[in-house]
């Protein structure tokens, strides 16, 4: 049965999912080479903390709802949780491919990551964000029926919140909901209320989306 569905994972995924992202990988790969080992750090977090969310919302959008054998699949008798994640998790995969080997590429270069924190501090840089916009954006395609709906309110978010990053931060509920929080202000006091926030949203809006992908005749 895993066989199966990895077969068929393997048959009806769309190529966007593979080189969308891959494309932008390779763009800042360019960018590093060309800026060089003393704008390193500065690239590689504007790579992690913007640019793999935002690759992340935008083919989590496009992960269920873009499935050629959809129809075919609400035929079977296949649980709503095992189709969300059978879709979502290769994207994700992806995301994290991403993030890890660029993280090789800039250590090669020479970046030093210390600015922002340990190890770890840097990978929640990338994953919170990632997973918020991942889930979102999924949810907002199902609410929309829409998958170019889903991922263009994606893009609405990230750039909302890029500009005007600085007033979420000082706000009273937006500090809360700041998707760039851990790259831009990592010593921001509220920064671990924020990233706990975020990922509890996460998981509201993935259990909003399993409800909804539970209504199948909405996407036939």
């Amino acid at each position: 049965m895993k066989r199966s569905s990895l077969h068929y994972i393997l048959l009806t995924s769309r190529f966007e999912q593979i080189w969308f992202p891959l494309s932008f990988w390779a763009v800042f790969i360019i960018i590093g080479i060309i800026r060089g080992s003393e704008y390193i750090f500065d690239t590689t977090r504007a790579y992690l903390g913007t640019v793999i969310p935002l690759m992340g919302g935008i083919t989590a959008a496009y992960a269920v709802l873009e499935d050629p054998a959809l129809e075919l699949r609400f035929s079977t008798p296949i649980s709503a949780i095992r189709t969300l994640m059978e879709r979502l998790l290769p994207t994700f995969t992806i995301q994290v491919l991403s993030a890890l080997t660029f993280q090789i590429f800039a250590s090669y270069f020479g970046a030093d990551f210390s600015p922002i924190g340990g190890w770890g501090d840097v990978q929640l840089l990338w994953l919170v964000p990632t997973i918020s916009l991942m889930s979102f954006g999924c949810l907002m395609a199902f609410i929309s029926t829409q998958a170019p709906i889903g991922a263009s309110v994606v893009g609405l978010v990230w750039i909302v919140q890029l500009v005007a990053r600085s007033w979420f931060a000082d706000g009273a509920i937006g500090q809360y909901v700041l998707v760039f929080m851990g790259v831009f202000m990592p010593e921001h006091p509220a920064l671990h209320a924020n990233q706990i926030v975020l990922f509890g949203l996460s998981i509201a809006f993935l259990i909003a989306s399993l409800e909804l992908l539970r209504r199948q005749e909405r996407y036939i």
